[in-house]
């Protein structure tokens, strides 16, 4: 099991988030014991295109599962919005708002309705039990070798710039 350095354990501390089976007693980020990494998975976006995880191999990737009817998803959805807007210039962080209630044009018109450029995409694949859910809001941060850093169902910090702070070194990590 590989281990993040101790400033990368912001990335799950400064979201307000501390499971134990994530963090040892050092306060050092491992990776989850399941993590395979490069998943083959597929998810498709408003434009009806394919993209497998496995292709996002040497970018951190974000994914948040969500739905329109869902409060805290609408709670935290502009701030994951703004960090979206903050670091996509950042070519190695894909942000994915994962529309869970398979419904396309209803989650593009939600999110035009409100200002969001979060892209959009649906699973169009099956899930492996890693990054699976059957809670939302539910975020996932794959590192840049595809290894799953982290998952947390419930409501994120997306504002706290230590998160941001740790996403942008988790993007410069090889």
């Amino acid at each position: 099991m590989r281990v993040y350095k101790k400033n990368l354990s912001w990335i799950i501390m400064a979201a307000g988030l501390f499971f134990s089976s994530f963090i040892d007693s050092d306060g050092i980020a491992d990776t989850l014991p399941t993590s395979k990494g490069m998943y083959d998975v597929l998810f498709q976006n408003h434009a009806g295109i394919e993209i497998n995880l496995q292709d996002l191999k040497g970018k951190v990737v974000v994914i948040n599962y969500w739905a329109r009817w869902c409060a805290p998803c609408i709670a935290e959805m502009q701030a994951l919005n703004q960090l979206y807007v903050e670091l996509k210039s950042n070519k190695n962080i894909v942000f994915m708002a994962v529309d869970m209630d398979r419904s396309m044009n209803k989650a593009i018109r939600f999110m035009e309705k409100r200002k969001y450029s979060i892209p959009v995409y649906q699973i169009n694949s099956p899930i492996p039990e890693d990054l699976a859910t059957r809670s939302i809001p539910t975020t996932i941060i794959l590192d840049k070798k595809g290894f799953l850093v982290n998952k947390h169902v419930g409501a994120m910090n997306f504002k706290s710039i230590k998160f941001k702070e740790a996403l942008q070194q988790l993007s410069e990590e090889l």
